[in-house]
């Protein structure tokens, strides 16, 4: 019999390969085809319930030597082993892996206390029934440096007990894998929330967006009345600050995972993803819904703001998830303005909004600032003028948004100098009032 095919038999099979790739062609985000890259990193990570520590490992394939360095924060990491060059330095790991590629092996201790006397909890925990962590907790990559014009690819892969199941930021791709595609000019490495454990998840797709919901089974959890939630405001969000579903700046996939004790009476938002302890409630009563303030740090993720002015970023979000529940007919108007107004009575004593870490009456001074700033906008006789849409055009920007940005903003649409963002509403970040 002869072993090449008839002209008849090839046909068959030349359409069936044309017919794959057209499927793979129009294969959804997440599932496409991972474009090969010169150098892989694959983060690897082994979950055992109740165990102080995990053992992990980063695993490096490449050809000709493109991954030069890598640097980890050692704080966290003990039995630290691998091919190549392994350097500790005070509290960091300096790995120089062979040309060819090797093996970076450690154990981490993945529980962790979140710190400061008034934030009990903890913002990492490996349980009987659950684990909850962010990537960076388990693969604390602080430094790489590789050869210019190599690709570098990342792939994560994390075993856990029997029975239990996983939530990543990252969606499988045709293989099963996980394919790390972070937002930005972000590296392959593992960040944002994880959650592995016997789960309960809810998924529903809302204004192009992938949503998830997981929280332990057992535990008392609200996941399709926070898909509701997201329902009523988050078209609202994306329309006024004209992101558009598929478009380069908004993810396409959101993680939101909860638990409760021991972890953080709070909420943390990372790329894609999204803490949030199990008893915080979705509005809570003064009118502000914590879920819907840490949707907006992820949609504004690409806003540079300075690290001394958190009052930026902390009270966009307060504002705009306000401002997004008023504008659905989550909230009435009347219940806004008592909120805003339950705001400047907060964070009218704040003598700085200078800081790092904006909370409490720092952030209600700043939504307050934001509020007035809007208003002006909006009565400037342009319906196109408003906080959002000024936001929307830093965001366009390659530059840091800080508060000298900001009011050239709002010059540039007011055709003057902003009231709202004058000095004597502004304590601690400028000179005195003018």
């Amino acid at each position: 019999m002869s072993r090449h095919l008839s002209r008849g038999a090839r046909l068959p099979l030349l359409l069936l390969a044309a017919l794959l790739a057209t499927v793979l062609l129009a294969a959804p985000w997440g599932v496409q085809p991972a474009q090969a890259a010169d150098i892989d990193v694959r983060f690897e990570l082994d979950l055992a319930a109740s165990e102080a520590t995990s053992a992990a490992r980063i695993v490096l394939g490449q050809g000709r030597g493109g991954l030069r360095e890598l640097v980890l924060d050692g704080t966290r990491l003990t039995k630290v082993s691998g091919d190549g060059k392994i350097a500790r330095e005070q509290d960091r790991i300096r790995w120089l892996p062979p040309a060819g590629g090797g093996t970076l092996r450690y154990r981490v201790a993945l529980n962790h206390r979140r710190p400061g006397r008034n934030a009990p909890g903890n913002d990492a925990f490996v349980g009987p029934r659950f684990a909850l962590f962010r990537g960076e907790d388990a693969f604390p990559v602080r430094a790489w440096r590789w050869a210019r014009n190599r690709s570098l690819g990342g792939e994560l892969a994390i075993r856990h007990p029997a029975g239990w199941s996983l939530v990543t930021p990252y969606l499988p791709d045709q293989r099963g894998q996980l394919p790390i595609s972070n937002p930005g000019a972000r590296p392959p490495r593992p960040i944002g929330w994880i959650i592995a454990g016997d789960l309960g998840t809810r998924r529903d797709t809302i204004a192009g967006l992938e949503i998830t919901v997981s929280a332990p089974k057992g535990l008392r959890m609200e996941r399709v009345a926070m898909l509701g939630l997201l329902r009523w405001t988050l078209p609202q969000l994306l329309s006024t600050l004209g992101l558009e579903p598929g478009g380069p700046a908004l993810p396409r996939y959101l993680s939101i995972v909860a638990a409760g004790e021991p972890m953080w009476l709070g909420a943390l938002s990372a790329p894609n993803s999204i803490f949030v302890n199990a008893d915080r409630p979705l509005i809570s009563e003064n009118g502000t819904s914590t879920l819907l303030h840490e949707v907006v740090h992820v949609l504004l993720s690409g806003l540079r703001t300075p690290g001394d002015e958190d009052w930026i970023d902390e009270g966009l979000a307060e504002y705009l998830a306000l401002r997004a529940l008023k504008d659905s007919g989550t909230i009435s108007p009347a219940r806004y303005a008592a909120t805003i107004a339950e705001f400047r009575r907060w964070g009218a004593p704040v003598q700085t909004l200078r800081t790092a870490a904006a909370a409490g009456p720092v952030t209600a001074r700043a939504v307050t600032v934001f509020a007035d700033l809007d208003e002006e906008l909006r009565k400037s006789g342009s319906g196109a003028k408003s906080l959002a849409a000024l936001i929307r055009g830093r965001l366009q920007q390659p530059g840091p948004t800080g508060l000298a940005a900001l009011r050239e903003a709002a010059r540039a649409a007011l055709g003057a100098a902003s009231a709202a963002l004058a000095a004597r509403n502004l304590p601690g970040l400028d000179g005195p009032a003018r």
